[in-house]
């Protein structure tokens, strides 16, 4: 059984990469060990001016590419779901922008920066911790010329022409096979928000027999004939009249400006508790007007339709349609459907580990390639911040602190007054001893993956100083 302590260790997570040289090999991972140990510093902040010249050269390097630097992760992932047995693939896009000109980027809706997008897969287990496994795919792209849906709302496409070019939704539909290639001996169960909201992709996760939770935006026709419903009649109406099947009350997350102007649908809103209406039906809905080559005119799938009972005014009251495989015969079933989509979150703090904790948009790397390069390198530490939150949070009182931290770190964890460690203290005691270390106080709640990695990388350099130490007296 793999302790926490492996998974703290995010060095493993660079070994294995086949670049057709042995030397780029060594040179990731010794790249990795040194990003690792300070993520949110600058390049040369955290190496020596020999290690910075062969960064920039590997970045460079014509046999280095995204795949080779990402594999070693995608493979430690693929364990760890296999492991779990059954994990939620989280899918979702982000933008990345960067100041001053670079080189094969394009502009972002704001002038001023150039951007580009990467879409991610991010695994979670799917027991309720929501521990994050690791990502299992990224597809990236530079938007340097006008999409086919841009075209088509500037008249100079037909819908039909539009539909029969590539376009950037066919992300969702890659990105599900190659997390399903990656993770050929384990089950996984696709979460998408609104934005995934296209009858091309519902039509093949369905017919790939996919497990998915899809959140719904359009309101889709259903085929009346089928389900004996009346002529014209849309699911959002056919849902709402359906009778409540249960309730619960559950914490609605916070959304700030960025997130609200990041989705472009829905506004700001404070964190509350909202009581939730659940109802269910298996529908049947009807393509639209131009469907996709081979897509089938009807698809069968179930519904889940969540709305807010008696919301605050003023307030943008919750309601989902989702669409699912998964069964809805028992109420656990539905509380487990939306329990899945719930989870969708947390790839939104894995985005926010990537930008803050990894500062990665403040990167001075002049090109598309050599920035997506880094970004493979920081993919799996963004992982290691966003799974020390979870293990801290999750940690059994039973383990005990030689799990998760060195007899070493131990030591350092003791000497420090703030830490506060008792005589035999559990993993969890260790992993708010990290915390406290970045700064956490315990009338904030639970630590989160910021505060949780500053500590940790504040534990880094205590313990190599305490070897230093050790060395110059003669007790190393």
């Amino acid at each position: 059984m793999q302790t926490v302590r492996d998974d703290l260790s995010l060095e493993s997570e660079f070994k294995g990469a086949e670049f057709g040289d042995r030397r780029l090999n060594r040179r990731l991972q010794r790249i990795g060990s040194s990003v690792v140990a300070q993520p949110g510093k600058e390049f040369p902040h955290v190496m020596d001016e020999g290690e910075l010249e062969g960064f920039y050269r590997f970045l460079s390097n014509e046999k280095v590419d995204f795949a080779r630097i990402l594999n070693p992760h995608v493979r430690a992932t693929s364990e760890r779901i296999r492991a779990a047995g059954l994990a939620l693939c989280l899918h979702d896009s982000s933008e990345f922008k960067f100041g001053g000109e670079r080189e094969g980027l394009g502009r972002p809706r704001k002038y001023g920066d150039r951007s580009f997008h990467g879409h991610f897969a991010l695994a979670l287990t799917a027991d309720g911790t929501r521990t994050p496994l690791g990502v299992l795919g990224v597809h990236r792209w530079a938007r340097t010329e006008s999409s086919p849906t841009k075209l088509r709302k500037e008249g100079e496409l037909s819908y039909r022409d539009a539909r029969e070019l590539p376009n950037e939704q066919d992300r969702w539909a890659a990105l599900v096979d190659e997390a399903e290639a990656n993770t050929s001996n384990a089950k996984l169960i696709h979460i998408m928000d609104s934005e995934a909201d296209d009858y091309d992709l519902l039509a093949k996760l369905v017919t790939d027999e996919n497990r998915f939770v899809v959140r719904l935006c359009y309101c889709r026709r259903l085929d009346a004939e089928l389900m004996g419903t009346p002529p014209g009649q849309h699911l959002k109406g056919f849902l709402a009249s359906l009778p409540t099947r249960c309730t619960r009350t559950i914490q609605i997350a916070r959304r700030g400006r960025n997130d609200a102007e990041r989705t472009r649908r829905h506004g700001v809103r404070q964190e509350r508790d909202a009581r939730l209406a659940f109802s269910s039906a298996s529908v049947v809905l009807r393509a639209p007007s131009y469907p996709g080559a081979d897509v089938p005119k009807t698809i069968r799938a179930n519904a889940v339709y969540v709305s807010e009972i008696d919301p605050p005014e003023d307030v943008e009251p919750v309601e989902w349609m989702l669409l699912t495989g998964e069964p809805i015969t028992w109420e656990e079933d539905l509380l487990a459907v939306v329990d899945f989509y719930r989870a969708r979150w947390v790839i939104e703090e894995y985005f926010k580990a990537l930008k803050t904790g990894c500062a990665y948009e403040s990167r001075q790397l002049g090109s598309f390639r050599t920035l997506e390069h880094a970004l493979a390198i920081f993919i799996p530490i963004a992982w290691g911040m966003l799974r020390l939150r979870s293990l801290a949070a999750h940690a059994s009182p039973e383990r005990s602190a030689s799990t998760v931290v060195t007899k070493t770190q131990l030591q350092v964890l003791r000497s420090e007054p703030r830490c506060r460690l008792p005589g035999r203290p559990t993993a969890r005691d260790a992993l708010l001893a990290i915390a406290r270390l970045g700064g956490f106080l315990p009338r904030n709640g639970e630590p989160g993956w910021l505060v949780l990695t500053r500590g940790y990388v504040r534990l880094l350099e205590m313990e190599r100083g305490f070897r230093l130490a050790r060395k110059a007296t003669g007790d190393g």
